[in-house]
């Protein structure tokens, strides 16, 4: 994704975790509205729950490693100048539209405010912020500046500083506020179809009747995803390396991710019809029996944790869906983790 600007290191930190409240598809927001409500419709959709993330064994776990922790502190440090910490954010809705290559519209709730972000925000050396109106909603894009640096440049016999831009890519977000305490961000494109959402001059992804069911299966869970396959993407998972087996019967993919216990990935695959769903499965468990017989112990801790892990997975089919689960405990996820000692 091409925007860094500081306001987004909020979800800079949640990715990080390869990362909605209890209850239905509708995740509810101070407003009373939904942040699905305010996306527009795509191709596929995850809900996070922030809190739950940054509250888990695995969020502690992740804050041990020197690496990701000096990160996640540096994220921390942009944050605050902004006057923005992690417990600000409380949901995540994200939505890729249709096709490739094209980045997602977030949408994000929490206990921000607005009216200071805004004033941090003209205020920064780094970042240039405009805006404009748009169906009565204040659009804003903020553009990063161009890093330069002091050289010393000689002309005849004169030497002379010289300002000299080191970088010519520049970042820019658009995102505009609803309630006081939800913001929708992306490009600037995606911006206005959200709010022509929000006027009701198009479709939100919440009226997606297909990634509503999907989303319900487990609502408690710390981030919910579906997606729509297309011809396209399967013929891309096609592979000469691996036998892998024939996806183009895959309509949907959908499932969870949880974080109560280390991280419990649940994921359905929807086919077309059980015989199609029963080969693809079959063909899945012998890529992962033989990947678990490439696996050696050998006394190495990591691969020995890989292996346990495997162990948990379960590939059954149930009509039409092959459903995929598997679980990997901290005391698992900890020695994956882990850096080796230097001597």
């Amino acid at each position: 994704m091409k925007k860094r600007i500081a306001f987004l290191m909020m979800l800079a930190m949640l990715t990080l975790t390869v990362s909605l409240r209890a209850g239905s598809a509708t995740v509810a927001t101070p407003g009373g509205s939904s942040l699905l409500d305010v996306l527009p419709d795509g191709s596929a959709v995850a809900l996070i729950d922030v809190q739950k993330i940054s509250n888990s064994s695995l969020w502690t776990a992740i804050n041990a490693q020197d690496d990701l922790k000096k990160a996640i502190d540096k994220a921390q440090l942009e944050m605050a100048d902004l006057g923005l910490k992690l417990s600000d954010l409380q949901t995540v809705a994200i939505v890729f539209p249709a096709g490739t290559g094209k980045e997602p519209t977030v949408a994000l709730n929490g206990t921000f405010d607005q009216t200071d972000l805004i004033a941090r925000l003209r205020a920064s050396s780094k970042i240039v912020l405009t805006a404009e109106k748009y169906k009565g909603f204040d659009i804003y894009k903020a553009k990063t500046k161009p890093d330069t640096e002091t050289t010393k440049k000689t002309t005849g016999t004169k030497e002379n500083d010289a300002r000299v831009v080191k970088g010519r890519n520049i970042d820019e977000t658009s995102f505009v506020f609803y309630e006081a305490n939800t913001a929708v961000v992306g490009d600037s494109k995606s911006v206005r179809s959200s709010v022509d959402v929000k006027t009701g001059e198009a479709n939100s992804v919440a009226q997606n009747s297909r990634f509503a069911e999907a989303l319900l299966q487990n609502p408690a869970a710390a981030i919910r995803f579906a997606l729509v396959l297309t011809p396209g993407m399967t013929e891309g998972l096609k592979s000469s390396d691996l036998p892998l087996p024939e996806f183009s019967s895959i309509s949907m993919v959908f499932g969870t991710i949880d974080v109560a216990a280390g991280i419990d990935l649940n994921a359905t695959l929807r086919s077309d019809n059980p015989e199609h769903a029963k080969s693809i499965a079959d063909k899945l468990n012998g890529l992962l029996s033989m990947v678990k017989g490439l696996v050696v112990l050998g006394g190495d801790a990591k691969l020995g944790a890989i292996s346990e892990a495997l162990k948990s997975v379960n590939i059954v089919t149930a009509d039409a869906d092959v459903k995929i689960t598997g679980n990997l405990p901290m005391d698992l996820l900890n020695t994956l983790l882990s850096s080796p000692k230097k001597s």
